[in-house]
């Protein structure tokens, strides 16, 4: 019992139950099947970048971009096939290949140069955000329909999206990845004692790069989720995902200081983004009342974290 609840996700798990119990109850609806679709295509796609950032984090480091680079590869998909009749397979890989690329150059410019992650990507949300506005001139930029789309958009019956699955199987790759794989070790370890993983062989910068990259890559495939669900997409696509995501990694249990955290954490606290945002509709409160609540689940889950005293990194690996 002792180590259930010292692992990072302890929190966010009883959080979540608490919300869902709660929402049952006081929201009409709620445990619709409709309600539940919509409550997971709101988790599935902040879960699948929340996910990579908390790895990210583990390992020390920030990625600010991730809204940004989500909205250049939603724009990049459509655009290219508007404005040059690129098929739209090509469309997308050209789209997850920009994207990849863009978590590489933050990578390598956070560990070559030694400047803070926080400080590079920063910079590169806001430089990214105004290619976006260059390329769609602060116009909608249409989608055109195509079946290559499917495996990324599709919807069924029910009205689950197929990101649900996504979500499901990054969550299972995700965890065994931190926890069963020599990588996980190395992530862990860079983020918990720097000095002593470079100290001990741990290749930390090819380590963080790599993460970059995943964060990156991880945007740019909720992008193409987004350009393939929506008829047009625009400027605005992916604002403010970076606060929600890392929201989700702190709610989750992972620490702002690395070395510690857990991704099945990460997922849980994209639910409860998901169950708070459906609730409060659902419930008739006004929507500037989620930005609220989420601020509360950061500060108390930092706080549980903090008398809990979950700092060691060989509990998160773990989990």
């Amino acid at each position: 019992m002792r180590r259930l609840i010292e692992r990072p996700e302890a929190g966010a798990l009883a959080a979540t139950l608490a919300l869902f119990a709660f929402f049952s109850v006081w929201a009409d609806q709620f445990l619709t099947v409709d309600s539940v679709a919509s409550t997971l295509a709101v988790a599935a796609e902040l879960g699948i970048v929340a996910m990579a950032v908390t790895l990210l984090m583990i390992a020390g480091e920030f990625d600010l971009s991730v809204g940004s680079v989500l909205g250049i590869s939603s724009v990049l998909v459509p655009y290219s096939m508007v404005e040059y009749g690129l098929p739209a397979l090509p469309a997308i890989g050209l789209g997850l290949v920009v994207a990849t690329a863009i978590g590489a150059l933050n990578g390598i410019l956070v560990v070559r140069l030694r400047i803070p992650s926080f400080i590079v990507t920063l910079g590169a949300l806001m430089f990214w955000r105004g290619v976006i506005n260059v390329i769609t001139k602060g116009f909608p930029v249409p989608v055109p329909e195509s079946g290559v789309f499917e495996p990324f958009s599709h919807r069924f019956e029910s009205g689950f999206q197929v990101s649900a699955l996504w979500f499901a199987g990054l969550i299972v790759l995700l965890t065994l990845l931190l926890s069963r794989t020599t990588f996980g070790n190395w992530n862990l370890a860079s983020g918990g004692n720097e000095r002593a993983a470079r100290g001990l062989g741990v290749p930390v910068d090819r380590v963080r790069v790599l993460l970059f990259m995943g964060t990156a890559a991880a945007a740019g495939l909720v992008g193409v989720m987004q350009a393939g669900r929506f008829g047009s997409v625009d400027a605005t696509r992916g604002q403010g995902l970076e606060l929600e995501a890392i929201a989700a990694a702190v709610i989750g249990g992972t620490r702002l200081t690395g070395g510690y955290g857990s991704v099945v954490g990460a997922a849980l606290g994209c639910l409860m983004v998901g169950m708070i945002r459906n609730g409060l509709a659902l419930g008739g409160v006004a929507s500037y009342w989620y930005t609220a609540i989420i601020g509360l689940l950061i500060v108390g889950a930092v706080v549980i974290n903090k008398v809990a005293g979950r700092s060691s990194p060989a509990v998160a690996a773990a989990g």
